[in-house]
């Protein structure tokens, strides 16, 4: 008889010697983190909760939807068990549970149904339930079904009438939210969820995946999970005895994408409270704006610049500006910063003075003497240097060519209010929902859907 194998340790793994797991191909969760205090190890099956919840597919990295007594199908989010980082998001969460404004706003925001703890092997674990919702908006401009392709080929794009809901209902969302203080911190197309459709419906067999004998899931294409195993053989206590792939309820009988639809902005796992913001945010450089780089405290103006970005790329199918992932982090983020500058005009000197390096491209006056990052290239000047067209030329540039002249007028005047270097000019939620191409969206929704 085998030695039981000892308990893993829940410090960091510094070198793969000390793996102890052979190595998984499929993109999942990283199977070494099952150990005390870490992820928890969940199988098809499990209950919650004394019984209340039972587990029937894996939605995400630490999500699940499951079912509860009484027929009602849920999103159990299983938290690490170090909740040093997700202590926030908890605070975060329950403060939107508990807030009695009336907005209607809150419809636009995931509300958290409750929340519990949870023992097991590797430590107690927080445990938050939610409503089921469909995949995010990222997952269906990927996936649009036919009527809504766009007609010039891009992938990124719906529709104008779309778009505009959207980006309305997220707005609602982040007004809700800035009302009672909180700001969310990583406004993106993927955080960004459409409802699902009533799950009561579907039936428990078309939500939970079908399993075949592993001899056989290893010829599949489309492989459902992967096996667990140590390299000494031995069976482990701290993780799951298979590894699910993620699932998420992107089957059209799941997804309501009908004119009605409705969007509502998910995870708080960057939200900060008003009163009580972080050092820093943990955005896409191509989302953040340019006081994220001179150390400026954040607050809910992130949102609204991250809110424009949105409008962006939700009529372009881009980003603005792009930037290429070359050299080390600061040149990376000199060159967004440059790319982004030469977009929206000239620089106002209190902004270049808390840049630490604006004097490799920039005078005392402010004026811009270079936009290369790091030596010019040999036999290379200044003057060859190309620059990029101002905010409306790259609107006009990469927006479809089925826009109206008038919604293209429109958004190009939306996204100059909101890209603005001087926060206190910036719009609030509140201002972008009365400007009439937002109170078109609710008619063009409800009516056409024309482009």
């Amino acid at each position: 008889m085998t030695s039981p194998p000892p308990t893993p340790s829940s410090l960091p793994l510094t070198c793969s010697s000390a793996f102890r797991f052979k190595h998984i191909v499929s993109v999942t969760e990283w199977i070494e983190d099952y150990r005390p205090g870490e992820l928890h190890p969940v199988n098809l099956g499990d209950r919650f909760k004394n019984g209340r919840y039972r587990v029937l597919r894996k939605l995400g990295y630490g999500a699940h939807s499951a079912v509860c007594r009484g027929g009602r199908y849920v999103v159990l989010k299983i938290l690490t068990a170090d909740l040093t980082v997700s202590d926030s998001e908890t605070s975060i969460l329950k403060a939107i549970a508990q807030s009695e404004l009336s907005h209607p706003g809150r419809q636009h925001v995931m509300t958290m149904k409750e929340h519990f703890k949870h023992t097991g092997t590797n430590g107690e674990h927080g445990c938050l339930v939610f409503e089921p919702m469909g995949q995010s908006v990222t997952n269906v401009l990927q996936h649009l079904p036919k009527p809504l392709r766009p007609k010039t080929g891009f992938p990124q794009r719906c529709p104008i009438w779309m778009a505009k809901s959207i980006l309305r209902q997220a707005l609602l969302g982040l007004d809700f939210l800035h009302q009672i203080r909180i700001a969310h911190g990583d406004l993106q197309e993927g955080n960004l969820l459409f409802s699902a459709r009533d799950l009561s419906a579907v039936g428990e067999e078309a939500l939970s995946p079908t399993l075949l004998p592993m001899e056989e899931e290893v010829r599949c294409r489309f492989r459902t999970y992967e096996l667990v195993e140590r390299v000494d053989g031995k069976t482990d206590l701290w993780a799951p005895k298979f590894l699910f792939l993620s699932q998420p309820l992107t089957e059209p009988e799941f997804a309501n994408l009908d004119q009605d639809f409705v969007i509502k902005v998910s995870d708080m796992g960057s939200a900060f409270f008003l009163d009580d913001p972080p050092e820093d945010l943990r955005t896409p450089i191509t989302l953040r704006s340019p006081e994220r780089f001179v150390g400026s405290v954040p607050t809910i103006s992130d949102d609204i610049w991250a809110f424009g970005c949105l409008v962006f790329k939700s009529i372009t199918g881009g980003a603005i500006p792009m930037v290429h992932m070359m050299g080390n982090r600061e040149d990376t983020e000199d060159r967004y910063l440059l790319n982004l500058f030469g977009i929206l005009g000239p620089v106002p000197l209190d902004l270049l003075s808390k840049w630490p390096r604006s004097d490799r491209y920039f005078n005392a006056e402010g004026e811009h003497l270079r936009n290369h990052v790091g030596e010019l290239p040999e036999g290379s000047n200044l003057s060859e240097l190309q620059s990029l067209p101002n905010l409306e030329g790259l609107f006009d540039r990469e927006k479809p060519a089925e826009l109206s002249d008038e919604d293209a007028r429109q958004a190009k005047r939306i996204l100059r209010w909101v890209f603005q270097y001087d926060i206190s000019k910036r719009p609030s939620a509140s201002e972008l929902l009365e400007d009439p191409w937002f109170s078109d969206a609710v008619a063009r929704t409800n009516g056409s859907s024309s482009s």
